[in-house]
C-alpha cells in the first residue's frame, strides 16, 4: 500500500512538472554609453544587476553631481545595491559627465559643461503623472519622505495657500538650491508655466 501511494505521489509530480510554463522574457539590449572612464565598467558591472540603462538617460541632463552622487549612495543604502564605497566617486563622476551636467568634459578636459535643460515637451494640457514621469521627479522625491529632495507633504506643509502655487511652480522652473539642504535642484525651464503650475497643485494637494 506505502509503495503504491509513493508511486502515485511521483506520478502526479511528474505530471505536473510537465505542465509547467517556461517564461522567456527578451534580451536587455540598453546600454550604458560607452567611455574611457573608470566608472564607465563600474556601472555596466554594479548597475544593470538591478535596473536598465535606461535610468541613467531618462534623468534631467541638468543634473549636477551632488544629484548623482545621492543618486548612487540611494541605490547602495537604503536600495541595497552591492558595490563598494570605494567604486561611487568613479561611477559618480561617469553618470555626471555622461549623462549629467558636465556632459562634455570627459572629452575636451575642459570646463563643466553649461547645463542643458531636460528634453520634454512644455505642451500644456498633460495630465500630472505623465509630468511626472517624463521629468523624472520620482526619482528625487516622495509623496511623504525625504529622498535626495523633500517630500512633497513636506513641501506643502512650508507653501500652503493660493500664493503657494506661484511660488512652487516657479522654484520648479528655475531650480535652486539651500532651501531644502546641499544637493540642488535642476531648472526644468521647458516647462510651460502651466505645465508648471499643474504640478505645483499636485505637490501642494498631498
Amino acid at each position: 500500500m506505502l509503495i503504491r501511494t509513493l508511486a502515485a505521489a511521483v506520478a502526479l509530480m511528474l505530471a505536473g512538472s510537465a505542465g509547467a510554463l517556461e517564461i522567456h522574457l527578451p534580451p536587455e539590449t540598453a546600454t550604458y554609453k560607452p567611455s574611457e572612464l573608470p566608472g564607465y565598467q563600474l556601472v555596466q558591472r554594479n548597475c544593470m544587476t538591478c535596473h536598465a540603462a535606461q535610468y541613467a538617460s531618462s534623468q534631467p541632463p541638468a543634473s549636477p553631481r551632488a544629484y548623482w552622487e545621492a543618486t548612487v549612495k540611494k541605490m547602495k543604502k537604503p536600495f541595497g545595491a552591492q558595490f563598494d564605497d570605494a567604486d561611487m566617486p568613479a561611477m559618480v563622476d561617469y553618470l555626471v559627465k555622461t549623462y549629467g551636467a558636465e556632459r562634455g568634459a570627459a572629452a575636451t578636459g575642459a570646463t563643466v559643461a553649461k547645463p542643458v535643460a531636460a528634453a520634454v515637451p512644455a505642451a500644456s494640457g498633460k495630465d500630472v503623472k505623465t509630468l511626472l514621469a517624463a521629468n523624472g521627479c520620482m526619482a528625487c522625491h516622495a509623496l511623504d519622505q525625504k529622498v535626495v529632495g523633500p517630500g512633497f507633504a513636506e513641501v506643502a506643509a512650508r507653501y500652503k495657500g493660493k500664493e503657494g502655487v506661484a511660488a512652487v511652480a516657479a522654484n520648479i522652473r528655475s531650480g535652486g538650491a539651500g532651501k531644502w539642504g546641499p544637493v540642488p535642484m535642476p531648472p526644468f525651464s521647458q516647462l510651460s508655466e502651466a505645465d508648471a503650475a499643474a504640478l505645483a497643485k499636485y505637490v501642494l494637494s498631498r
